[in-house]
């Protein structure tokens, strides 16, 4: 049986998912949790979601990491929580947008023919991504999907709605940097502005100048730190803009593999920074759900280094591994910049430096860990010695 090598988990992800396997186990987490589903849904119209797992677990790695490990699929699955209080209608809305997010997806990214069927859903029209003009007070329509020939056909009130792979494909594929998800209206719906500490609202148009700076961020990184730049490739799926005043970034597991920027301008060292942060807790989470790290509960009663509100030690776990990255990436462009755009390295480092060694201690000194909690602090230790010397 193959050893699993937990160690080295400060180091970027590996861009072959082959070797990457915590994306491996993540994945497996997911399918665990569409099979839950089935199972308690039996008289729902979810035979389609069985068909998928079945090609779920013939795929290779690549192609479960391609289709399960993406924002909607995580909030799929977040929102099934409610899924007994929801409405009819809701609830047919609900099993519509994981028939078309996981199984016509995964279908036309691995399974090149789909086999004939013909499913029934009833769903508000604002719902259907082919429709997109529509508004939110129109009545429920019945949708009849029909696939054959590899052709994907909709028909709602006898309008058809024909879809080969390309354009079915292309109707889903979003930019990078973004304000476009479709998913967000949903994930507000269920992230409270107690959560998110603030009324989020999607940005209407993202300004050439942040754009812009955001690539030049991108860029540095790429050239400064390959290796993190490979590990933002690959795990993070959007960056995603909404107006302020808000924070000025942030992530939620419950769309894994997204950021949230705040569309203001700001230096591009800054930008750098907080997608490092960012993408860096985004990875943390991937490393978490193949094993434990931290036992403590989730009582906020710990000072943090980088809040003014008391945190629990999960958060200041987190906040010593994201912190720990993004020192090292100060220390490499310090070797070959004193500045960048009038932000000074050695007083970002030291800053960082600083806030670690408060955060680390409070870990130590209070932190329930695994083995391999007990093995990441030490690691964050080691790099912080060692960056300082």
């Amino acid at each position: 049986m193959k050893t699993i090598d937990f160690k080295n988990l400060l180091t970027p992800a590996p861009s072959n998912i082959g070797r990457d396997v915590h994306k491996q186990l993540l994945s497996l987490r997911n399918i665990k949790a569409l099979e839950l589903i089935l199972q308690s849904n039996k008289e729902e119209n979810l035979n389609w979601l069985g068909k998928a797992i079945d090609l779920l677990k013939t795929c290779d790695a690549a192609e479960r990491d391609h289709v399960l490990n993406k924002p909607y699929v995580y909030l799929w699955i977040e929102k099934y929580k409610n899924f007994t209080s929801m409405g009819e209608t809701e609830k047919q809305t609900w099993i519509w947008k994981g028939f078309v997010h996981i199984f016509l997806q995964l279908n036309k990214r691995v399974n090149p023919v789909l086999e004939s069927l013909r499913l029934r859903f009833t769903v508000k029209p604002k719902d259907i991504f082919f429709l997109k003009d529509m508004t939110e007070n129109q009545a429920a329509k019945e949708i009849l999907v029909i696939s054959e020939n590899n052709h994907i056909t909709f028909e709602v009130e006898h309008v058809l709605y024909s879809f080969d792979v390309h354009t079915f494909h292309k109707a889903f594929t979003l930019p990078f940097i973004t304000n476009e998800v479709f998913w967000f209206e949903e994930y507000v719906n269920i992230a409270s502005s107690a959560e998110l500490r603030m009324n989020m609202e999607i940005t209407e148009v993202v300004s050439e100048d942040i754009n812009n700076s955001f690539e030049e961020a991108l860029q540095l990184i790429k050239i400064s730190w390959p290796e993190m730049f490979a590990e933002i490739d690959g795990n993070i799926e959007n960056i995603v803009f909404f107006n302020p005043p808000g924070l000025p970034f942030f992530s939620d597991f419950r769309v894994h593999g997204t950021i949230f920027a705040c569309h203001v301008a700001r230096p591009v060292v800054k930008i750098a920074e907080w997608l490092i942060h960012e993408a860096s807790h985004n990875r943390l989470n991937t490393i978490m759900c193949a094993r434990p790290h931290i036992f403590n509960d989730m009582k906020p009663i710990y000072t943090s280094p980088w809040r003014d509100e008391l945190r629990p030690l999960y958060g200041i776990y987190h906040g010593c591994f994201v912190h720990c990255r993004v020192l090292h990436f100060y220390r490499l462009l310090k070797k070959k910049r004193a500045t960048y755009k009038g932000v000074s390295m050695e007083s970002e480092i030291e800053r960082i430096s600083e806030e670690l060694q408060l955060g680390l201690s409070t870990i130590e000194e209070h932190a329930s860990l695994s083995p391999d909690g007990e093995a990441l602090v030490h690691g964050m230790q080691n790099l912080v010695i060692a960056d300082s010397k």
